[in-house]
């Protein structure tokens, strides 16, 4: 089944990419440090980096370290695999269909009638780092596919005020901005996409596919 997003239209707002390197943003090119990709440049649209760069200037030296932005059909797919091979691993039990799900709440595998949200340039991973440079506890790793990786995980389970708060920060401060979070993964946000335009009430996407930068 497609996912519920895939209903809303798309109207291509032809916003260019920018290649970070020369945003300055902090870069942390996660899928390349992996092996996964050769590509460790990274890109995202230009409305998504001045809306963090707006961010950053109201913080009082906290600024955003990046993990992942745009990526190509082809490096989606490779994660989606990945995980999907991990999966298995964790859980022989489970059937294709299982499978499926569970793969799909973190990871899009794309298709011809769906565009995984990461190939528009408007989907971000990301976290805060302090004035030291050092990175705000939020709880889990990035791409820690677990329930701990939600989103609101700590506002509902009493076990680290620290790790609540941090989140509280990050995510208030994105959704300020104009992001969507996603329910799943603390790090995810959207700005101009299918997902985002969905949970905004927008009625209609503003970034669609872009296939190479």
């Amino acid at each position: 089944m497609p996912p519920e997003f895939t209903v809303i239209p798309i109207r291509e707002c032809g916003e260019p990419l920018l290649d970070l390197s020369h945003s300055g943003c902090t870069l942390s090119p996660e899928y390349h440090r992996q092996g996964l990709t050769d590509e460790s440049r990274m890109f995202l649209r230009k409305s998504v980096v001045d809306k963090l760069h707006a961010i950053e200037r109201a913080w009082n030296g906290a600024r955003f370290k990046i993990w992942d932005g745009w990526r190509p059909r082809n490096l989606q797919r490779i994660i989606y695999e990945a995980l999907w091979a991990r999966r298995t691993r964790e859980h022989p039990e489970w059937g294709a269909d299982a499978l499926a799900v569970e793969v799909g709440k973190f990871v899009n595998p794309g298709s011809d009638d769906v565009v995984p949200p990461h190939s528009t340039g408007g989907t971000i991973d990301l976290t805060v780092v302090g004035a030291d440079g050092a990175e705000l506890a939020m709880g889990t790793q990035f791409d820690h596919f677990g329930e701990e990786a939600a989103s609101l995980y700590f506002e509902h389970h009493a076990i680290d005020d620290t790790v609540r708060d941090n989140r509280r920060m990050f995510r208030d401060a994105m959704i300020t901005a104009g992001f969507w979070s996603h329910p799943n993964e603390w790090w995810h946000f959207e700005y101009g996409t299918q997902s985002w335009a969905l949970h905004s009430g927008e009625p209609h996407a503003i970034y669609g596919e872009i296939i190479s930068p």
